[in-house]
Parts: C-alpha cells; sequence; structure tokens
C-alpha cells in the first residue's frame, strides 16, 4: 500500500490508491451515510493513521488480527513520540479506532470483508464524563471579549461578534457560521439566533444585550458598504469581504490569534470556549437542565462533560473533613 490518500472525483471523499476497487467503492459509500460535510471530514481523518500504519508495515488491512488492531494503539503513540510531538491522548487513540471499526463494520455488512479486528480489540478506558478539554477561567473569557473588542483591520466588528457569541452562548464554531442574517429574529421580547444543530434539527437561543449590540454594529457596518438598507441585507451571518460565509477554518485561526492577543497561553479551541460557558454558567447558578436545553445536547450524560469547573481542587472538602477530625 502506499498509505497515500487523495481526493476522490466525488468530492470531499479520500481514500487509499492501493485498495481493492470493491472496496473503495464502498467506503465511499460509508463516508456518504454521513450526512454533515464535518462527519465525513472527521471519519476520514480518523481513517488515515489507519492506512499509513497499513503502509509502514506492509500489512493488508482486509488481512488482520486482532494483534494488529492492538499493535497500531501503540504506534500512534510511538510514532508521535519517534517525530518529536506530543502523542495522541487515549481519547483520540479510541476515536481513531472506533471509526476504524465502523469502517469493518461498514465492508463487512457488504460482503467486502470477513473480519474485523477491532470489535474485539482492546482500546484505552475513557470514562464517558472524561474530557481533555479545559475551560476558560471567567478572567480569561473575559479578557477574551475584550482583545476582540480592541481588535484592529476592516473586519473588526466581525471579529468582535463572532467572539462574542461563541463565548456567550457558547455554540459550536459551525452553527455560527453556518448561520444566515434570516436566522436573526424576535421571540416573547427577545432577539434571538436560529441554530442548526446536528441533524439538522432547528434550535433557539436567545442572545444577551451586548452579543446583540456587536452583532448590530457588524451589520451595520456590512449594509453600509453593500450601499442597502440593515433590514434589506441578506446572506450569510458572518461574511467573507466577498459575501460568502466565513470558513470554519478563518474562524478558527481568527479565535486562536483573539486567544493569544488576550494573554492565554494554553490552548484555546472552538470546544474550550463551549466548555468555559458551560463552567461560568454552572458557577453561576444555572442548573444543568437548563445547560443542557442551551447547549442542544440530547443527552444530559453529554452535558454532564462539560460541567467540570476549573477550581475543582480549591472546592475539593477534603480540608473540611480533615479539619473535622484534628
Amino acid at each position: 500500500m502506499t498509505g497515500e490518500l487523495v481526493e476522490a472525483p466525488r468530492g470531499d471523499l479520500a481514500l487509499s490508491l492501493d485498495l481493492p476497487p470493491l472496496v473503495i467503492e464502498i467506503t465511499h459509500m460509508w463516508l456518504e451515510t454521513r450526512r454533515s460535510p464535518n462527519t465525513r471530514d472527521a471519519y476520514r481523518r480518523a481513517i488515515r493513521p489507519w492506512f499509513t500504519y497499513c503502509e509502514r508495515t506492509g500489512l493488508d488491512p482486509l488481512d488482520m488480527s486482532v494483534r494488529h488492531a492492538e499493535l497500531y494503539a501503540r504506534w500512534m503513540v510511538e510514532t508521535a513520540v519517534e517525530a518529536g510531538d506530543d502523542p495522541p491522548a487515549p481519547k483520540t487513540i479510541a476515536q481513531r479506532m472506533s471509526a476504524v471499526s465502523a469502517w469493518y463494520k461498514y465492508l463487512i455488512k457488504n460482503d467486502a470483508a470477513r473480519f474485523n479486528p477491532f470489535a474485539e480489540a482492546d482500546r484505552p478506558n475513557i470514562s464517558r464524563r472524561h474530557s481533555e478539554t479545559t475551560a476558560l477561567t471567567e478572567d480569561e473569557a473575559h479578557a477574551m471579549v475584550r482583545a476582540a473588542d480592541k481588535d484592529h483591520g476592516r473586519e473588526r466588528l466581525r471579529t468582535a461578534a463572532l467572539i462574542r457569541l461563541l463565548v456567550q452562548l457558547g455554540i459550536r464554531i459551525t452553527e455560527a457560521v453556518g448561520a444566515e442574517i434570516d436566522d436573526l429574529s424576535f421571540s416573547r421580547g427577545y432577539r434571538t439566533l436560529r441554530l442548526t444543530l446536528k441533524g439538522g434539527k432547528p434550535h433557539y437561543r436567545k442572545l444577551p444585550v451586548e452579543t446583540t449590540y456587536a452583532l448590530d454594529q457588524y451589520l451595520a457596518e456590512r449594509a453600509r458598504q453593500a450601499g442597502v438598507e440593515l433590514r434589506d441585507l441578506r446572506g450569510p451571518l458572518f461574511a467573507t469581504v466577498s459575501g460568502r460565509p466565513l470558513p470554519r477554518e478563518k474562524a478558527w485561526e481568527l479565535m486562536q490569534r483573539i486567544a493569544r492577543q488576550a494573554g492565554i497561553t494554553s490552548k484555546v479551541t472552538p470546544h474550550t470556549l463551549r466548555h468555559t460557558w458551560a463552567s461560568i454558567a454552572e458557577a453561576r447558578g444555572a442548573k444543568p437542565r437548563e445547560i443542557q436545553e442551551a447547549l442542544g445536547h440530547v443527552s444530559f450524560e453529554t452535558t454532564l462533560i462539560y460541567l467540570h469547573s476549573r477550581d475543582q481542587l480549591e472546592r475539593d472538602p477534603s480540608q473540611l473533613v480533615a479539619s473535622a477530625i484534628e
């Protein structure tokens, strides 16, 4: 195998060059069953290291044992260390192994493979409530919003509005860049934003006054530049200079730049801001079920993953117990 991944004719699906034609076709079908482009991209990225492993070891992915699957987990760690990189987190390893297992299951269902070596392979034991994402403190979140407000350049108003939306509502970055101006509305006296959750489900969030102000400033400037009345402005909520939706990758880069300008040295991702929102909401008295509903989580177990406070050690009641029995 070459292990090289190429763009497939049908768009964003990438496959190994040396897989049998039937496997290539079925793998296309497997990825196409994932309705979201982001999900397809995540699965494609998750199975890419498996093809690299097969290529470097000279193994045929259609002739693997459970032992090979378990060695793959070790290989991911050793390869990263040898390259001088941080090894993938246990959760990342488990997710990659799960993705490859799903690929094998689909091949078996379509008579393209006989055995799934990952079905019985040991994987890192990850708690359902485990998350390696660390929320920002309130001061850090405040600093990030202030840095966005003080940003410079022609798109500074867009920057301020986007960062406030991510920090003050805790929405996914794909929901933010996927929103349209027409998704803004009013309901029972509140300014609202209609989001599209995973699976296409609509979800409405109340916009804080501060977020609304930042959005209004940004959209008013866009309308002025377009030479139209604000009420006639249409298109994506966050747009490029050409009027196209702001790409997720550009929004990600913008967010990381603002984090650096805010003096935050820890890793900041869009998911960091989502965790930050949940942690601050809980610390300020929001009920877990209210947080679940706002984040659009179907499962309450998912919400519990987010509710890990930065001051967990400081709040540990062990000192209270020790003082009581001294």
